[in-house]
């Protein structure tokens, strides 16, 4: 059976690779969860948080098979 893959960011890939104006980008993409935007400098910072919290991947959008050491798990399609 065909299985969708939810697409999902890596935690680690960008506290290596982001350059100071990408971090600036990201604050456009992620918000916080009480609402409102992170500055480059708390979204790093969550970045790290959940580094050393173990978590490796984030989800974009919702999805209810996501695990944070392995990404979306997958979902069959009919």
């Amino acid at each position: 059976m065909p299985r969708r893959i939810c697409i999902s960011q890596s935690v680690k890939g960008p506290l290596m690779n982001w350059s100071k104006r990408e971090w600036r980008e990201a604050t456009k993409w992620f918000t916080k969860k009480g609402g409102g935007n992170y500055t480059m400098y708390e979204l790093k910072e969550e970045f790290l948080r959940m580094y050393s919290e173990g978590i490796l991947y984030i989800p974009y959008g919702d999805c209810d098979n996501f695990d944070p050491k392995k990404g979306c798990l997958g979902h069959e399609v009919p």
